[in-house]
Formats: C-alpha cells, sequence, structure tokens
C-alpha cells in the first residue's frame, strides 16, 4: 500500500503545477467563448435588461448586413499577408544567417516594429501616405508623378494596410526563420557543401525540408496574425472608403461598439472563431501527413 502511494505520488506533481495554467485558460477563454457562443443566438443591444431568443438570425443578418464582405476582405488581407510577411522573413533570415563581420548588429531594425507601440506606427504610416504633406505624395511630386489619397482611395486602402501590416510583422518572421536556421545540424549542411552542393542546391535539398515544421508553425502564426488584424484599420482608415478595408475583426466592434448591435457581434466573432480554428487545424494536419509521409 505505501508502494503505491510512492509510486502515485510523482504523478500527482505535474498536474499541481499546470493547474493554474488550466483554470486560467478556462476563466479568461473557454468562458468567454462560451458565453460568446450562447450570446450569438440572442438578440439585443449590449444594455439590453433582457434577450430575445433569434437563433440562427444572428448569423444571417451578419452575413446579408457586410459580414459576408468583411470575410472576403479578411481572406484577401490574409493571403497576401502571409505570403509577403513569410517571403520577406525567410529571404531576410537567409542573409543574415551569411557568416559575414557586423552581420548580428542588422537583427536589430526587424525588432523594432515588434516592440513599438502599433498605435504609433499606425499613425506614422498615416503621416508618410497623408495627401499633400505626407513623404509619400511629396516624393511622388518630385518624381513628376500625380499624388495619391492612399487611405481614402477604395483600390489603394487594403494595399496600404496590407503594406503596413507586411512591414510591422514582418520581422518577427525573420527571427523565427533566424532561429531556425541557427538551429540546423551542422553536419548536414556541410556535408553536402563538400559534395559539391552550391548555395541554392543546399537551400533547395538540405535546408528547406528541415526548415518544414518550423515553416508550418510561423504559417500558423502568421495566418493567425493576419485574420485578426484590427489596430492599422482602425488608425488609418476606420474600415473605408465604401468597406474597402473592413475586415471580420473591424466588423466585430463596428458592430457591438458603435451600432451596438451586440447579436450580430457575437455571431461574426463566432464565425471568425470557427474559421480560425478550422485554419488552423488543416495547417497543423499537413504537419501530421508530412510527418507520416518522412517516417
Amino acid at each position: 500500500m505505501t508502494r503505491g502511494r510512492a509510486v502515485n505520488r510523482p504523478l500527482v506533481l505535474p498536474y499541481a503545477f499546470i493547474a493554474p495554467a488550466v483554470v486560467l485558460t478556462a476563466v479568461f477563454s473557454l468562458l468567454p467563448l462560451g458565453m460568446l457562443a450562447y450570446r450569438s443566438f440572442f438578440g439585443g443591444g449590449v444594455f439590453a435588461t433582457s434577450l430575445s431568443f433569434v437563433g440562427l438570425g444572428n448569423y444571417t443578418a451578419a452575413f446579408s448586413q457586410g459580414g459576408g464582405h468583411a470575410l472576403e476582405v479578411t481572406a484577401i488581407y490574409t493571403v497576401g499577408f502571409v505570403v509577403l510577411t513569410m517571403s520577406l522573413g525567410l529571404g531576410v533570415a537567409l542573409l543574415l544567417d551569411v557568416k559575414l563581420p557586423g552581420m548580428d548588429r542588422l537583427r536589430a531594425p526587424f525588432i523594432i516594429p515588434l516592440v513599438v507601440p502599433g498605435v504609433a506606427t499606425a499613425l506614422i504610416w498615416g503621416n508618410l501616405f497623408a495627401p499633400q504633406f505626407g513623404f509619400v505624395n511629396r516624393t511622388l511630386t518630385a518624381l513628376g508623378l500625380h499624388q495619391a489619397n492612399f487611405t481614402a482611395s477604395p483600390s489603394l486602402a487594403l494595399l496600404t494596410i496590407l503594406t503596413f501590416g507586411t512591414w510591422q510583422f514582418f520581422g518577427e518572421n525573420v527571427i523565427l526563420y533566424l532561429a531556425a536556421l541557427k538551429a540546423l545540424p551542422v553536419d548536414i549542411v556541410e556535408a553536402a557543401s563538400v559534395d559539391g552542393a552550391g548555395p541554392w542546391s543546399r537551400f533547395r535539398h538540405v535546408r528547406w525540408p528541415l526548415l518544414r515544421r518550423n515553416t508550418i508553425l510561423i504559417w500558423v502564426i502568421t495566418t493567425l496574425t493576419g485574420l485578426q488584424t484590427f489596430t492599422q484599420i482602425y488608425v488609418l482608415t476606420n474600415g473605408g472608403p465604401n468597406g474597402a478595408t473592413t475586415t471580420a475583426l473591424y466588423y466585430v466592434y463596428n458592430e457591438g461598439f458603435v451600432q451596438f448591435n451586440t447579436g450580430q457581434a457575437d455571431a461574426m466573432g463566432m464565425i471568425l472563431f470557427l474559421v480560425s480554428l478550422s485554419v488552423t487545424v488543416a495547417q497543423v494536419g499537413l504537419v501530421g501527413r508530412g510527418a507520416r509521409r518522412d517516417s
């Protein structure tokens, strides 16, 4: 009997350590998610004393009243955001991984956008793209080109937001890819070099396959960041012009805190959560299939 207690006692200790994290996750993540799902089936404003059950009415209303368009904008932005930030992050990381004097000091500038508050950087970018006196429009004038109102043009507003979002986030991908490159087995890369493989062949046939798991993780993080973009849109365009930059998360904010239409905001919040969950599960599933194929 004493021996059984001695065997079971070490098993309790790990659960005791993770219990606070589990409790905090349940209170601040699972509980609000459950409340969000519950509220999405009821109508009424945020200050309503009584709620009326509407079933799926909030979901159909959200799709028909701008929510569908917001999901389209979110999908377009996320695809462009993922492609640009991941390709730039990998390219810059490969350049910084070259063993040359002073390369370590060039890593700091890519961290700056990550540590500066998003609202502050968005205001700076707003001044850069401002009509007439903005740096970009002054440069266009100096080159003999026509000025453009980047944040008020339906064709340029989303591109401006995407440019800012890429600049703000791709430094994180640089750091993640650089850390992954530093963790690669040196003997395998050197063996490929001894066998006569050039830089491109070493990257394509050796380094890139070894980076696949890290790439999937970076892909998941970048995709979730793109789906949840909000700050730059709130500061620069307020979802305009004509809804050109209204993403799903900005739609949730506008319906819930501007229009006080809590039901539709909750419904769109649940839709965005389900989309994010589905995309993440699909991406993680690729890791499992890749691992089984390699084994």
